[in-house]
């Protein structure tokens, strides 16, 4: 069975576009964005903290015909081992509101990034926390997300002066800008 790139997740896709640049996805989770970027054509490397997670996110993309262009790093994205200017594109997919400083990950997201190159950063919008919530609360466990896109951007523009648009998607928010 092949993944898919669920209908928020394109219309994020469909801002960065096509390329052949290198691509940062932090704060991996499952994969999906790092599965989509390699569909659109970019190389990836899928850095997450939790290494039981990075392995079942390995594992999900290793029948698929992309899973050649994706290296799987186990890192933290207040501390990335990268060195500055390193990629092309950096994106986080929902992932900010689990990060202990979520500032620090910003911090250090621009850092890896080139100038001149661009970066996506979602965030599960009220209708989105409310459903990831209520599927935790019937697994038996709990989700909070207490950020949103709007905290992620008014950080960017204060203090790195990166500019860019918010567009909305049916669970999330998504912000794209260029450094």
């Amino acid at each position: 069975m092949a993944m898919d790139i669920e209908s928020d997740l394109k219309l994020a896709m469909d801002l960065l576009g096509e390329g052949r640049d290198f691509a940062l996805d932090v704060g991996t989770g499952r994969a999906r964005m790092a599965y989509a970027l390699a569909r659109y054509g970019y190389n990836v490397v899928s850095l997450e903290y939790n290494i039981d997670t990075l392995k079942k996110a390995k594992e999900m993309v290793s029948n698929e015909d992309v899973g050649d262009k994706i290296l799987f790093v186990h890192g933290d994205a207040h501390k990335m081992p990268f060195i500055d200017e390193s990629f092309g594109v950096v994106t986080s997919y929902n992932a900010m509101h689990h990060m202990s400083d979520y500032k620090i990950a910003i911090d250090e997201m621009v850092r890896v990034l080139k100038s001149g190159s661009k970066l996506l950063i979602t965030e599960l919008n009220d209708l989105g926390k409310k459903r990831v919530a209520e599927a935790h609360r019937q697994r038996g466990s709990h989700h909070e997300a207490k950020i949103d896109i709007y905290d992620v951007v008014n950080y960017i523009k204060d203090k790195y002066n990166i500019n860019g648009e918010i567009s909305k998607g049916e669970l999330i928010d998504i912000f794209y800008g260029v450094k």
